[in-house]
């Protein structure tokens, strides 16, 4: 039997971790299995003509694909043609978008042949034991776990008793994708302690976790291929402690200098032990993602998510303050009892926090979760396709939600690029302004010219900011010098119009001469000594500035000193970069002052 595991992945860069479990399974749990197992992952953004036509070229028998809300309207045009071409190849879908409303999913989509229903390792291999010892008729009636079609009638078979011991499931990727650069997923734990409404977890009770020993023998292969970036998909990481802290140890033990690690975190539960911890890791080699989802207390206490936001608030101006963990926070509009305003109010609270990235986002009613049977209490319109978004409910209208989409789009252009560090920080501390009217009257701005209409390239947004300064705040020559350090701290390369450039006699020379000093590039600058200063350059920036910006960032976006300045930019880190203040002196000899 030729089957194929396929799924449509996000992004290019993004992996599919189930199909390769599967795959993997088989391969641990029924090495003279008869069967030929075929990897394939194509992306949304491919043309779905191109993957039919890729996928035909081989005969399949089974074609087992991954879905998501993110993936399942693809996915059907994908198979409601590749069925009109192809009558004999059995289509199978697995995946949460599926799994709990299979028979309803098996009527919708007419090319459907089964479903597998929740957890799919043990499923897959016990259905592969049975095609090849029963055949497929007793496979797919025999198999826990599957909903399948025969002779045009549905049938829904008793689920598969969930795996308790998560260490049989082998490691799930090869040495082609270890060498890559693709960001892999991993998971060290299934399921959630919390029961929040909206999400899907909550329909699984209780947490399995597989073994540390298990654990640290996976994060070595990935430490050992130098992966770039390894995304944890435990929905609560640090809901065990024993468990969190002992893989965050081991880490910062085995740190190769390269692998950022990504988690999913609760931070009310972060306390002095995991600080003394954190403390020791390299800037760069974590990343939190932390779901406050909104500040209001009814809106808390309706989605069952017993969270204290002071805490909370609390635990991420602890890591911020620490310094090198990236910190990216979330928010949902649409939840119960939540009107415009006071979502509004959640978005300053939590905007103020000054995470790395916020990210705006809109409630989804999912099939499975607690909030879909309250769909009229809360009077919510749902978009009728995936990914299912509340389009509005009692609490806030499809107008205020539209007004929330745009600044979405304004967080994603501007703070979450992480292009505008300093400028918007600084627009936040001194322009008399709260995050969410700035982002409302940039939205204004951005509809008064059109701006929402096309996409907007990189310059062109440091452009409209400084024009939409200057029409709101005053003085613009300090702002531009600000958009300037922002725009190099970037990595963004070439003189721009907007930017004033101060000319400084024998700049180049000086410049080389500062960087031929052994002291400095041993110390400051941590490079090899026989590192040529041609070779410097590629990863260093110097530019000249009419303020003190570093001053001013040091003083908290308080201290502003009008006066010519210098600052090195070092990109060798791939993780961040760092801005040093060079003394000004010494690119002026005496008498010669600005040139």
């Amino acid at each position: 039997m030729k089957i194929l595991l396929m799924s449509l992945n996000s992004k290019y860069i993004h992996t599919n971790l189930a199909i390769r479990y599967l795959k993997n399974y088989i391969k641990c749990h029924m090495p003279n299995h008869n069967s030929e197992i075929i990897i394939k992952e194509y992306t949304i953004n491919n043309e779905m003509d191109y993957v039919l036509r890729d996928i035909s070229k081989d005969e399949y028998d089974y074609i087992f694909a991954s879905a998501y809300i993110w993936n399942i309207e693809s996915l059907s045009i994908l198979f409601s043609n590749f069925r009109q071409i192809n009558q004999h190849t059995k289509i199978i879908f697995g995946g949460p978008e599926v799994t709990y409303n299979a028979e309803v999913q098996m009527q919708k989509h007419l090319f459907l042949d089964a479903i597998v229903i929740g957890e799919g390792e043990q499923i897959f291999l016990e259905w592969i034991e049975a095609l090849e010892t029963m055949g497929e008729n007793l496979a797919f009636e025999k198999t826990k776990g599957i909903v399948y079609r025969y002779d045009n009638q549905i049938y829904v078979n008793e689920r598969m008793p969930l795996i308790e011991n998560l260490d049989v499931i082998p490691f799930a990727y090869d040495e082609v994708l270890l060498k890559g650069s693709k960001i892999l997923y991993y998971e060290s734990s299934r399921g959630c302690p919390f029961n929040c409404s909206y999400c899907l977890s909550s329909a699984e009770k209780g947490v399995r976790y597989f073994s540390i020993d298990r654990v640290i023998e996976d994060l070595d292969i990935f430490l050992k291929y130098k992966v770039p970036q390894v995304k944890f998909v435990d929905r609560t990481f640090n809901a065990k402690k024993t468990h969190a802290l002992a893989i965050l140890n081991y880490l910062i033990d085995n740190d190769n200098g390269i692998t950022n690690f990504h988690f999913e975190i609760t931070a009310s539960l972060l306390d002095r032990d995991y600080y003394e911890v954190l403390e020791k890791s390299r800037q760069g080699l974590f990343q939190f993602e932390v779901g406050i989802q909104t500040t209001y207390q009814p809106t808390i206490h309706a989605i069952h998510r017993p969270i204290d936001f002071d805490k909370v608030k609390k635990a991420c101006l602890h890591i911020l303050k620490m310094g090198g963990i990236h910190l990216h926070v979330d928010l949902i509009a649409g939840l119960p009892f939540e009107t415009y305003d006071r979502f509004l109010d959640s978005f300053n609270e939590v905007y103020l926090i000054g995470a790395d990235q916020l990210q705006l986002g809109f409630l989804k009613i999912l099939e499975g979760t607690r909030i879909q049977s309250e769909i009229a209490e809360h009077g919510y319109l749902i978009r009728v396709q995936a990914p299912y978004e509340v389009l509005q409910n009692k609490y806030i209208s499809f107008k205020e939600i539209t007004k929330l989409k745009e600044i979405e789009s304004l967080v994603e252009y501007y703070h979450n690029s992480g292009k505008f560090i300093h400028s918007l920080k600084y627009i936040m501390k001194n322009c008399n302004i709260s995050p969410s009217d700035f982002y409302l009257k940039l939205a204004a701005y951005f509809n008064e010219n059109s701006y929402f209409d096309a996409p907007v390239g990189t310059y062109r947004l440091y452009e409209i900011l400084a024009a939409f300064y200057d029409k709101h705040f005053s003085n613009l020559e300090l702002f531009l010098d600000l958009l300037k350090v922002d725009y190099h701290y970037a990595n963004l390369k070439g003189q721009k119009a907007l930017f004033n450039y101060i000319e400084v006699k024998n700049f180049n020379n000086l410049r080389t001469e500062f960087l031929n000093d052994l002291s400095f590039r041993k110390e400051v600058l941590q490079v090899e000594e026989n590192m040529t200063t041609k070779q410097l350059l590629k990863n260093v920036e110097f530019i000249t500035l009419g303020y003190d910006i570093m001053a001013l960032i040091k003083s908290d976006y308080k201290e502003v000193k009008k006066r010519v300045s210098i600052v090195l930019y070092d990109y060798s880190h791939s993780n961040y970069t760092r801005m040093l203040d060079i003394d000004y002196s010494k690119f002026v000899k005496e008498g010669e002052g600005d040139q």
